[in-house]
């Protein structure tokens, strides 16, 4: 009798499908990597959420962007949300240096891991930092332009926003090779927020200001070409050579169209892989360098 009820336990086993051994274990969650950047209004900042977004797809990993628009208060609420996400590595290119520094302390209270870009944190724990020497990049354009004016001329400045790290040190690595040359003079010094829109506007007012002009170093390609639009505009670009940084692809054409003389091309697709790698081997538990330099080369119409 015990022998027959064996027989039919094992065949109610098989039927039913009912297995005794240990659960299977679950898939595991596919890892997430928040991504707050400043604006992607700017093309630069979409080239590098586009190569983010590449790298993450290849590791398997996910990549969630929030744009800021250029407000700390909004990019502030988005990291918020990207803790209560619990996502595994916050990347973040700060609005602004001093105002993410709550936001970090927030991520480290809550453990998660934080990685920034082009701009750094100016307080709060951050595993790694991804910039480029921007006092190399404001030489290099000195250098460029010293070169096509000759050693001489009247110079224009469209400098980034104020107070941010980068568009210090774009200043005064420009200056710095400037000062040598003593024929070559600058007339005017201006802020216009990294913005393509405020550099034209702010190009207008430094052309009726200045009736003579041989140059035009803007500390971004947006503010470049909004340079671009302004001197146009005026029927000046014969008389006016404009540099910027950065590389973008309107810049890239501006150059070939003969409008703008050169850029700084600073590989943001490159620097954000890079980030999405580093923050892979966080995820795996592996120690990341604190501080990495993307290179940097100079682009004219000579090697385009």
């Amino acid at each position: 009798m015990k022998k027959a009820w064996l027989l039919i336990l094992i065949s109610l086993i098989v039927i039913t499908g009912v297995s005794f051994t240990s659960c299977q274990p679950a898939e595991e969650e596919t890892k997430t990597i928040g991504f707050a950047v400043s604006t992607l209004a700017n093309p630069f900042f979409v080239t590098m959420k586009e190569g983010g977004e590449e790298k993450a797809a290849e590791l398997g990993i996910e990549m969630i962007t929030l744009d800021a628009q250029d407000s700390s208060e909004k990019q502030s609420s988005q990291i918020e949300d990207l803790i209560a996400s619990n996502v595994d590595v916050i990347i973040v290119n700060p609005t602004d240096s001093d105002a993410v520094v709550a936001s970090v302390k927030e991520a480290n209270n809550a453990g998660i891991p934080v990685i920034t870009v082009t701009r750094p944190s100016n307080g709060g724990e951050v595993v790694q930092h991804l910039d480029i020497d921007n006092s190399f990049a404001g030489r290099l354009v000195a250098e460029e332009m010293v070169k096509v004016l000759g050693e001489k001329g009247k110079v224009a400045i469209l400098e980034g926003i104020a107070g941010a790290p980068s568009a210090e040190a774009r200043q005064s690595g420009f200056m710095e090779v400037i000062k040598n040359y003593p024929d070559i003079e600058v007339v005017s010094s201006l802020t216009a927020n990294y913005s393509r829109e405020e550099g034209a506007s702010v190009m207008e007012d430094v052309l009726q200001g200045n009736p003579e002009l041989d140059a035009v170093y803007a500390h971004n390609d947006e503010m470049a070409l909004g340079a671009v639009r302004a001197v146009i505009a005026a029927d000046r670009l014969d008389e006016i050579k404009i540099f910027g940084i950065d590389a973008v692809d309107d810049a890239i054409e501006a150059i070939k169209a003969g409008e703008m003389v050169a850029t700084v091309k600073q590989q943001p697709a490159l620097q954000m892989a890079t980030a999405v790698e580093s923050a892979f081997a966080i995820m795996n538990g592996e120690e990341v360098e604190e501080l990495v330099i993307i290179p940097l080369v100079l682009v004219n119409k000579d090697n385009i």
